[in-house]
């Protein structure tokens, strides 16, 4: 009976620290349009996104993370996930509430015609600067030049030149370029898809295991790289019920 007890309440923990996803749509409770572009994150694991153009964005957590929206136009919601009953992926509405900012009163002096703004910029006193800036010191006559008449460089064609020195520093700043392109590609996909991203998605607590299920679900680098965040999250759900 006591062994039987302990296996209901180590199930019950199990349960209670199951990773969920809440799906909802935020509107506003003035109008009821939706809120698009609102910031949404996880106080709890610090896990970000941004709803859409339809209001709705996508988050895993479990029970008891607050999660914070905020929007330039309206004041920022706080959700306790401990107290609510969230449906798994089943989605949600969220309102929030319209913000009113007030402004200082503002002093505008303005011309009121270009007549008057010509006149008073004509009468205004420019500083100039002091000779001693531009003083010149080099040599005053042509005689006084430091030359060598006798170092001649065979420069061949002067546009040849040119268009060898140009294409080969453009050649090069291209291939920088795509370099640092190609870097801050790979980044992303790594940041976007790796083993932390499964472990607090799915609630795999091991790194073994949770390399494992990248394997078994591998998602395309440019798939990655191109995708939102809700459709990776949507793909890693989706392929941990299909192996389950």
């Amino acid at each position: 009976m006591l062994i039987l007890v302990s296996v209901f309440i180590g199930f019950g923990s199990a349960v209670q620290a199951q990773v969920k996803l809440i799906s909802a749509k935020i509107i506003s409770n003035e109008d009821s349009s939706v809120i698009t572009s609102a910031h949404i994150v996880n106080m709890n694991t610090f896990n970000a996104t941004n709803s859409y153009s339809d209001g709705t964005f996508l988050m895993p957590f479990t029970q008891g993370d607050t999660l914070r929206l905020s929007h330039i136009s309206f004041k920022d919601k706080f959700i306790y996930t401990g107290k609510l009953l969230i449906p798994d992926a089943i989605e949600i509405t969220i309102f929030m509430e319209k913000a009113f900012v007030i402004l200082d009163t503002a002093s505008i002096s303005m011309y009121r015609s270009k007549k008057e703004f010509a006149e008073e910029f004509a009468n205004k006193e420019i500083e100039s600067e002091s000779e001693s800036v531009f003083k010149y010191e080099g040599p005053q006559d042509l005689e006084d030049v430091d030359t060598d008449l006798n170092a001649h460089v065979s420069l061949g064609s002067p546009i040849t030149f040119l268009y060898n020195m140009f294409s080969k520093e453009a050649k090069e700043k291209k291939r920088h370029q795509k370099a640092k392109v190609q870097t801050q590609r790979e980044e992303t996909i790594k940041a976007r898809y790796n083993i932390e991203v499964v472990k607090k998605v799915t609630g795999i607590t091991s790194d073994v295991e949770a390399e494992k299920f990248m394997k078994n679900c591998p998602l395309e680098d440019d798939y990655v790289f191109r995708s939102t965040d809700y459709d990776i999250v949507k793909n890693i759900l989706e392929c941990q019920k299909t192996n389950q």
